[in-house]
């Protein structure tokens, strides 16, 4: 599977390991590695590296495409999950009830008879039952940004997915980086809701049994305990009743591309064990809103609902302390769910749009002009009449460009090539730069002229050359244009 991120020049091309292509990657100590390359040189000049560390101090594999040989693609299996395994037995031995310990800095289970080499070290001791069910409680969060940084969500954060679930009747859930959640469903909800908690976090190992929990990377999709594996298979084989979600909430430094490559081969995978055709499941993936575009890039069915993410361990993704944000947390859902099926609380500052026929939050707006509730930031947006759009408050119109944005540190030309043309939509260019558009333009008389010369008071569509919409709001665009649309990406037909 080839997935792409967009660079201004040459763009970097990562290939994640797939077993229908039949290319198997050479495995680093966290399962098989990711291939990077540049378009312009080619697989052949590009390197394999650790999908889940983006630290060479962390993992150092790195090697290069072209010294790829089969003793590379031999695999060496991890003996730690055979520690980890009998650490957990002696740990959950029910003989030892009352005498159950924890040490913080070796990150070890303890049993009174093993404390004394600890007894200069942080640990957590008798620890009550609550506290096993829930021992992101207690467990100092990773906070490696390279690597795993972890943050909790909070208590209303956890009763919204618990009510958005019960709303769309899921009876299971694949938590994937989500240990809190796991742990609400499983001590709140374990009557209606059964969860399975996919983690990178070997430290869950000694809390969970295998029903429950499997150690694992979802930036390759690969299961460290072959056990755990078979396990979480029987996991996703349901009945006729049951409806499963996929919930992820990956390290914000993640890439995008591998972590949906994980969620399409877990769509096949359930798919295959339940010999179905093929048939989406509902996914949430929590991520902030300003990463929309890469999401959406590798998962364009995906929109983004209004309803603001707090952590309880995260100063500024939060709306309580001195450090919070002003427009309130960044952290979205973005799901293939019809937002109109989520029910965001009124009492936490949202509302019921009638016209958008969805929950959106409090400041967002709607515009009469562009038929939305606009707001993506937690801002209340404003409506350029130069750009046919809403923008954000701050942002000032630049005729060059066609579009609104930030005046400080504004390069016309370097804005330019991150743009999406409104005509093409392809990257790398604005409207006025479309050699697709000057070509049909020249070749076709249904094409109207528009001189860049005019001064304006609002956008004027270089398609229909009426005023009041920009190219990718004009209602006449199928007229001009022949485009199709599958999997709520829109694309034309004709070749560019």
């Amino acid at each position: 599977m080839k997935l792409l991120t967009e660079t201004n020049t040459g763009k970097l091309l990562i290939k994640c390991e797939d077993e229908e292509e039949g290319e198997p990657h050479p495995h680093c100590a966290h399962g098989p590695t990711l291939l990077f390359y540049y378009e312009d040189k080619g697989p052949r000049e590009g390197y394999y590296a650790c999908s889940a560390y983006r630290d060479k101090k962390l993992c150092s594999f790195n090697l290069p495409a072209k010294e790829l040989t089969t003793k590379h693609l031999s695999r060496v299996y991890d003996v730690s999950t055979l520690q980890l395994r009998n650490l957990r037995e002696k740990f959950l031995d029910s003989t030892y009830e009352s005498q159950k310990h924890y040490c913080l800095t070796c990150n070890e289970p303890l049993k009174e008879s093993d404390l004394q080499p600890h007894v200069k070290h942080e640990v957590k001791r008798n620890l009550a039952t609550r506290l096993l069910k829930n021992p992101t409680t207690f467990l100092t969060p990773l906070d490696n940004d390279k690597a795993q940084a972890q943050y909790f969500f909070d208590d209303k954060a956890l009763q919204f997915f618990e009510n958005c679930f019960n709303d769309l009747k899921i009876t299971k859930v694949i938590c994937i980086g989500a240990p809190r959640l796991h742990a609400h469903l499983q001590n709140m909800c374990s009557a209606n809701i059964k969860s399975f908690l996919l983690d990178f976090d070997y430290r869950f190992y000694y809390f969970y049994n295998d029903q429950e929990f499997a150690w694992y990377n979802m930036c390759n999709n690969y299961f460290f305990d072959e056990l755990q594996k078979q396990e979480f298979f029987r996991f996703l084989k349901c009945s006729s009743n049951d409806r499963i979600l996929i919930f992820t909430d990956p390290p914000f430094g993640c890439r995008t591309e591998p972590v949906a490559a994980t969620l399409l081969k877990l769509t096949k995978l359930y798919n295959r064990i339940n010999q179905l055709p093929y048939q989406p499941l509902p996914i949430f993936w929590i991520f902030p809103y300003f990463s929309a575009h890469y999401i959406q890039q590798q998962m364009p069915a995906l929109q983004m609902s209004d309803y603001k993410i707090n952590y309880t361990n995260h100063t500024s993704y939060t709306d309580m302390g001195n450090k919070s944000r002003k427009l309130g947390s960044p952290v979205r859902i973005f799901t293939n769910v019809p937002l109109q099926l989520l029910k965001l609380p009124i009492q936490e500052q949202y509302k019921y749009c009638s016209k958008c026929e969805k929950y959106t939050a409090l400041e967002n707006r709607h515009c009469e002009k562009c038929n939305s509730c606009p707001s993506k930031n937690g801002a209340t947006y404003k409506h350029c009449d130069l750009c046919g759009l809403c923008v954000k408050p701050y942002y000032v119109h630049c005729n060059n460009c066609r579009r609104c944005t930030q005046l400080e540190s504004h390069n016309c030309l370097e804005y330019q090539q991150k743009q999406k043309c409104w005509i093409c939509r392809q990257v790398g260019h604005t409207e006025h730069k479309c050699s697709y558009w000057e070509k049909k333009m020249k070749c076709s008389n249904i094409f109207p002229r528009y001189s860049l010369n005019v001064k304006e008071t609002e956008i004027v569509c270089l398609l229909c050359k009426v005023k009041g919409h920009n190219e990718q709001m004009c209602e006449r665009r199928d007229k001009y244009l022949k485009e199709f649309t599958f999997m709520s990406e829109t694309q034309l037909m004709e070749k560019i």
